[in-house]
């Protein structure tokens, strides 16, 4: 058998075996175990050179061979289908029936949207969420049938009200080729931008809609649209109404910056905010934004979203951080808090709510202390606190009820020193205790009127006796006397105080005008005066001994006005007093 018969009876491992029709391949043999080394070593070789051989055949036959269309054995059925093929006409397929469905939706959203609202839309305050413009103005015209507008903040408060019972919004818009009707509801629908419908309704679920007439921003810059409010709305009767509550409200107003509305009694302090109780509502702007708010429908104007915007400026030039400087200027004055004391007892007490009357703004960037005020109260004060002169009453230890004006016993303030030591206190922000300066004093402080001496000599002239009491009430002496006679040489009445105790002295009388002499001469063993140098307690050995024990010789041998003593009653009063010793001459 030649080489070609043997290849042919090769089976060819591409091709499937038949059992009719061909040659059937003979069942291998498979070697045993001892075998399958050497057999493999030795097949190897030939096995791979018939392979190389048959190959290089096929080759040539495909090559010499005429290209001829494929047969099938089970008939003539056409090319086989590529299964890459089938998927990609498949996916074809999807695309456009998808993309149709995507046109007719957006079709159908075109068509729907220029004629319905998007979701979340409102039409003041009313929803209209898919509803056409007849629907959407039905709806808000029964919401707003009885509306009225509130204008309030600070104290104002101002309504608004329609007279007439129609709905205040022109929901379906004025009638007639003339009319130049806005009806809300087709404004809005008419800018609802149906061929981007997806990105708007997207919007609109999201909350980012602009498709509504309402809006929370204040801005006095533009223009006012009133067109959604019917006919029966008018404008110059609603500005000229709210222009007289806001004339009324501003009548209570100064619109300057003053210290007794700055001041916030609770805060203890000037503040901004009370200073702007005085400011005037600005007419033109709170007008203006009623206004605003009446084309969107708000029932509630607030003016505190104006801020400063609501308020006349104060005085018309300050700013509001020229006001917090003239505040924070205020409340420095507002520091000081001391208590008035005098002669170790309180007399009074300065402190912010004092300072608050001597705060001046007639700068109103730049308060100042007012010290003409301060010299005032000072003064006022003082005269409270002088005792000197004024009238005094008390009850005598016996019983006897007693009054007495005029002398120079007493409490003295100077009101100059007095309003220096407070100005001091309030530029220094003192706290603490303060002396009243004097220039004399009493024994005591007590309240105006009453006895601010503790011992005294009690000189009773309708008794004609004199009684020493001590701080206790005890007398400690006591003796009749001799006042002076009725007319130019009475005693004076009065409340006084021992100036000297020396002992003797001569009295010495004024110049007789027609000898030039002095009209007596009389030298005493113990002189005390207690005005001046010129009245006073003294011993009068030429008055009859008799004469004291009377209390009417007073009237036919009275002295010059001085107190007539025997001359032991002189010299007991000498030895128990001292100079300062309060004197208290009265009928």
């Amino acid at each position: 058998m030649s080489q070609n018969d043997r290849t042919q009876l090769i089976p060819d491992p591409q091709q499937p075996s038949r059992h009719t029709g061909g040659v059937q391949s003979p069942r291998p043999i498979a070697p045993s175990h001892g075998q399958q080394r050497s057999a493999a070593n030795a097949s190897q070789r030939p096995n791979q050179q018939r392979q190389q051989r048959r190959q290089r055949q096929q080759r040539q036959a495909n090559g010499n061979a005429l290209k001829q269309p494929p047969t099938h054995a089970r008939g003539d059925l056409g090319p086989a289908r590529n299964p890459a093929e089938n998927n990609k006409s498949g996916k074809k397929t999807t695309f456009f029936v998808v993309l149709g469905l995507i046109v007719i939706v957006y079709i159908v959203g075109v068509v729907a949207f220029s004629q319905l609202a998007y979701p979340n839309t409102t039409i003041a305050g009313v929803d209209v969420s898919f509803s056409n413009a007849s629907s959407a103005a039905t709806k808000v015209n029964s919401a707003w049938k009885h509306y009225k507008l509130t204008v309030t903040g600070d104290d104002f408060s101002w309504t608004y009200q329609p007279e007439s019972d129609e709905p205040i919004v022109d929901g379906e818009g004025r009638q007639g080729p003339t009319a130049g009707g806005n009806p809300a509801a087709k404004e809005i629908i008419s800018h609802n931008e149906a061929f981007i419908w997806p990105v708007r309704l997207v919007e609109s679920l999201s909350g980012k809609t602009k498709t509504t007439a309402t809006s929370n921003e204040v801005d006095l810059d533009q223009d006012v649209d009133l067109s959604m409010l019917s006919d029966t709305f008018d404008q110059k009767q609603f500005e000229e109404d709210l222009g007289a509550a806001i004339d009324e409200f501003n009548e209570g107003r100064s619109g300057t910056f003053e210290a007794n509305s700055s001041h916030d009694e609770q805060a203890g302090k000037f503040t901004v905010e009370k200073a702007r109780s005085n400011e005037k509502l600005n007419r033109e702007h709170v007008i203006k934004y009623a206004e605003l708010e009446l084309a969107s429908l708000t029932e509630t104007v607030d003016l505190s979203k104006l801020g400063n915007d609501a308020y006349e400026p104060l005085n018309g030039t300050l700013t509001d951080d020229q006001i917090q400087a003239a505040c924070d200027a205020a409340n420095n004055f507002l520091g000081v808090n001391v208590t008035l004391k005098l002669n170790g007892e309180d007399a009074g007490k300065v402190d912010g709510s004092s300072v608050l009357q001597w705060i001046s703004f007639a700068d109103p960037a730049n308060p100042t202390l007012d010290t003409s005020q301060i010299s005032s109260w000072a003064a006022e004060l003082a005269n409270g606190f002088n005792t000197v002169g004024s009238t005094r009453w008390w009850t005598r230890a016996d019983g006897k009820q007693c009054a007495v004006e005029g002398g120079d016993f007493g409490w003295s303030i100077d009101s100059s020193s007095l309003a220096k030591q407070v100005e001091d206190a309030i530029n220094n922000k003192q706290t603490g205790e303060i002396e009243i300066k004097y220039s004399q004093k009493a024994d005591t402080f007590t309240a105006k009127g009453e006895p601010d001496w503790k011992a005294y000599i009690d000189v009773d002239l309708s008794e004609q006796h004199a009684r020493y009491y001590d701080e206790s009430g005890n007398i400690v002496w006591e003796a009749n006397f001799i006042s002076g006679k009725l007319g130019e040489d009475a005693t004076p009445e009065g409340v006084w105080q021992i100036n000297s105790n020396d002992g003797g002295s001569t009295l010495i009388g004024a110049k007789d005008p027609e000898t030039g002499k002095p009209k007596y001469e009389s030298p005493v063993s113990y002189w005390m005066p207690f005005e001046g140098n010129m009245i006073g307690f003294h011993d009068a050995t030429w008055q009859n001994d008799k004469s004291f024990d009377n209390a009417e010789s007073y009237k036919w041998c009275g002295s010059h006005g001085c107190i007539n003593l025997r001359l032991a009653d002189a010299k007991a009063l000498h030895d128990c007093i001292k100079v300062g010793l309060c004197v208290v001459v009265h009928s």
